[in-house]
Order: structure tokens, then C-alpha cells, then sequence
């Protein structure tokens, strides 16, 4: 299966690159083609069409509110065809409320059409490679 890793995340940030290769080799481990896209930079031509399945990654922008970045629902508007496409919704651990982020991602998803099987709140690397079996 063609799974594409979209992450709205800071890869500067060393947590946040162990969480998303963890994720990435656990996947492909399974069978998979997995694909890393930064859907903060790398937006121009990226395009969800070819994908079976997409996990979107992101973490939350408010320590209370349970915000998700604005740029998840402005890249899955113009991404392609995103309806009917299968996904999983994860949000790394941080700030009061993770799973209202969850909800708020999962919102934002559903509403362009994907159909989710799977969410999840991804506490530390070696959490992530145990979720990271169950995408696809």
C-alpha cells in the first residue's frame, strides 16, 4: 500500500524527527511505501491523489485550547482529491487538552471527505513505533 506521512511538525526539533522516523520505518516494516511529506514546506506540488492511505501529524498550537495548526485544513483543500481516501489522525502529547486537538484534526479531515480508521495521541518515540504498526 502507497501511505503518505503527512506531518506539521518542526523537524529541527529532535523528538519530533525520532517520532516521525520511528513512524515511517514501523510502517514500511508492514509492507509499505511510506512517503514523508512537511506539509508546512513542501505544499507547492504535493498532491494526495496517488496515495491509498494518509496519516496526517501534527501537534497542537495552544497549551489550553486543543488549536491544530491552520495550515492542515489549507493543505487538505488544495492537496487533490482527498474524499474517500482512508487515514489516521495523530497528535503528539503536549498541552492540557490532546484530545480535543485530536477531535479538532479529525474534524478537519473528515469534513474534506477521509474516511479514518485510526487516531491516536503518540507520548515519546518508542510509542510511535508501536503506532506506527497500525497505519496502513
Amino acid at each position: 500500500m502507497r501511505i503518505v506521512l503527512l506531518h506539521f511538525l518542526d523537524i529541527e526539533n529532535k523528538k519530533y524527527s525520532d517520532i516521525l522516523k520511528k513512524l515511517a520505518d514501523t510502517a514500511s516494516k508492514n509492507g509499505h511505501q511510506i512517503d514523508v511529506v512537511n506539509g508546512m514546506t513542501e505544499t507547492d506540488s504535493f498532491r494526495i491523489t496517488p496515495y491509498d492511505y494518509a496519516a496526517v501529524v501534527c501537534a497542537g498550537t495552544g497549551f489550553f485550547s486543543g488549536k491544530i495548526p491552520s495550515q492542515v485544513a489549507e493543505v487538505l483543500a488544495v492537496c487533490g482529491t482527498a474524499s474517500g481516501k482512508k487515514g489516521c489522525a495523530l497528535i503528539l502529547k503536549g498541552g492540557l487538552a490532546p484530545q480535543k486537538t485530536c477531535r479538532n484534526l479529525m474534524h478537519v479531515m473528515e469534513k474534506e471527505g477521509m474516511l479514518l480508521d485510526y487516531f491516536d495521541i503518540i507520548e515519546s518515540p518508542d510509542h510511535a513505533a508501536y503506532v506506527g504498526k497500525k497505519i496502513g
